[in-house]
């Protein structure tokens, strides 16, 4: 049967005086370290109130720079609103000086045909164009050219004729000419003052036209035939 024996355990206690001798030294020697700091800044010429002001006026001075900054930030805003409404009222001046320009072509054109209605210009021909204009189709390449006949000479009777539109220019380096459809098939006119006519454009792809000719072949018994030429440009309706 085994004898049973009893074990001691020695255990060392610090006493407590120990311990706070030991936190004690701790501290002073933190301290001491915070002095010999302080101490070593001093004489470097380190102020440690001279610093705290001068601490206090840089952050007033940073305080001051940031309301500098988002006034000037207001302020920018603004003149980016005012140059943008500068560039929509200079887009629009200038939308409706064009509209002027056009509308008086249109009324000097307008004029002449009235002109010519009430004193026509004597000559050789029965048949004349007052006025040509070309506008654009409802596709690519597609256009109508407008075109006023007057009497030649006094409308007391009334004048027939033949009129054929041709548009001239150039196509792959070479001069070509390209056909207009007018609404009869054999382009015969007959009025008295004015006849106003639509013939329909169609150019090939780059096609570059530089004038529109227009033949009038007279119904009288003589048949002249006078052509008149107008450079080719697209009056575009605002």
């Amino acid at each position: 049967m085994a004898e049973a024996t009893d074990k001691f355990i020695i255990r060392r206690h610090t006493p407590v005086r120990t311990r706070l001798l030991g936190t004690a030294a701790l501290l002073i020697g933190l301290f001491a370290l915070y002095v010999v700091f302080e101490l070593g800044r001093y004489s470097a010429g380190f102020d440690r109130h001279t610093a705290a002001a001068q601490r206090r006026d840089l952050q007033q001075v940073i305080v001051g720079l940031k309301g500098q900054i988002q006034d000037l930030h207001a302020q920018m805003a603004q003149l980016q609103m005012l140059q943008a409404g500068a560039a929509r009222e200079h887009q629009e001046v200038g939308r409706e000086i064009a509209e002027l320009q056009a509308q008086i072509d249109r009324d000097r054109q307008d004029l002449a045909v009235y002109r010519g209605v009430i004193a026509p210009t004597s000559s050789g021909s029965s048949l004349q164009v007052q006025q040509l204009r070309i506008m654009p189709g409802n596709a690519a390449q597609h256009f109508v050219a407008h075109l006023t006949l007057m009497q030649g000479g006094k409308p007391d009777v009334m004048v027939n004729g033949v009129v054929s539109v041709r548009v001239t220019g150039q196509l792959n380096g070479a001069t070509a000419v390209v056909d207009g459809i007018g609404s009869t098939p054999t382009g015969a006119v007959s009025f008295r003052y004015y006849q106003a006519v639509d013939y329909q454009i169609e150019l090939p792809p780059r096609f570059a036209p530089t004038a529109v000719q227009v033949t009038l072949r007279d119904g009288r018994s003589d048949g002249s035939v006078a052509t008149q030429s107008f450079p080719w440009r697209v009056d575009v309706q605002p």
